[in-house]
């Protein structure tokens, strides 16, 4: 089986909290041959999607972790799957490359499904559930998020188009002059204190769980996010948290999300994480597991051949 995954350039990748690289390694000792581009690789020519891609091998006990073969300029349509996994911004060149993949669709599958990557926002995307949402603004008017926060009080904001906690401020109680959302629109929620016991990421697999790691952050005033720092601690899924997946998971399968991981703080939904769910290292790391493989057993029924 040959699987192009579209995923950062190597030399932006984290390696210890990379996902990518866990399934490619799996792929691997299966006999699959892996291939990667980058969003700036991926070119239409008339209607048909194609990639300048480089066969990839890793070792990651040595520096470089890799090897990469010489580039080749191919079809999408002559691979047996397109892994989509690239990190936000979700910028204009990301949603050009959904569209480039949306064409290659046609003739090769690609995860997760391009068209519902363009049309949803991981962190608007859990407002489709209230229940299990707190309360929540979103708007690029610097009045209105200080008057949210004078009404509600310790409130966090983030981007919208962003990941890994880049550009989220925590915005304490007494913030009540307007608050610069540097003209961007911007999701602002009141502060959850369960926070103190951390950011539960359940890891989902066309809509079952694949496992849970718990982020706690090493200071009241720092965020529950691995790459801010956070430290990780085994967890369970609680009937909340049951409730939670059992609303959201029809929804992810309806639009081919197939991979996705949803961030839990105390009994709130926070976020639905589609573009390139991560944590598996982690979740391995305290539950002993080895999600990679079911990951890549999922991967080979979605193939094309």
């Amino acid at each position: 089986m040959r699987i192009l995954y579209v995923i950062d350039p190597l030399a932006n990748l984290n390696l210890e909290t990379e996902t990518s690289l866990l399934i490619m390694e799996e792929a691997a000792r299966r006999g699959h041959e892996n291939l990667i581009s980058t969003i700036d690789d991926l070119y239409l020519s008339d209607t048909q999607a194609r990639a300048g891609a480089r066969t990839i091998t890793l070792d990651l006990t040595q520096q470089p972790f890799y090897r990469l073969g010489n580039q080749s300029d191919l079809a999408l349509g002559e691979l047996d799957l397109v892994v989509m996994r690239k990190d936000p911004p979700i910028d204009a060149a990301y949603l050009a490359a959904t569209f480039i993949l949306e064409c290659a669709a046609a003739r090769v599958p690609v995860i997760n499904d391009p068209v519902s990557l363009r049309t949803v926002n991981e962190k608007l995307l859990p407002l489709a559930f209230p229940a299990f949402t707190p309360p929540t603004l979103v708007t690029n008017n610097p009045q209105r998020v200080a008057d949210f926060v004078a009404h509600h009080g310790r409130s966090i904001l983030k981007p919208l188009d962003d990941c890994s906690g880049r550009g989220i401020r925590i915005l304490p109680a007494g913030a009540l002059s307007p608050i610069d959302t540097g003209g961007r629109f911007v999701l602002v929620q009141q502060f959850i204190d369960a926070v103190s016991e951390g950011d539960k990421r359940i890891f989902l697999l066309a809509g079952d769980v694949l496992g849970a790691v718990n982020r706690i952050p090493r200071h009241p005033d720092q965020l529950a996010n691995i790459h801010q720092g956070a430290r990780v601690a085994p967890t369970t899924i609680t009937a909340r948290d049951h409730e939670i997946i059992a609303a959201v998971a029809p929804m992810l399968i309806a639009r081919g999300l197939w991979m996705a991981g949803i961030d839990v703080i105390g009994s709130y939904l926070t976020e639905i994480n589609v573009t390139s769910p991560s944590a598996a290292r982690q979740i391995n790391a305290v539950s002993g597991t080895h999600i990679e493989k079911e990951l890549v057993d999922f991967l080979e029924t979605k193939a094309r051949r």
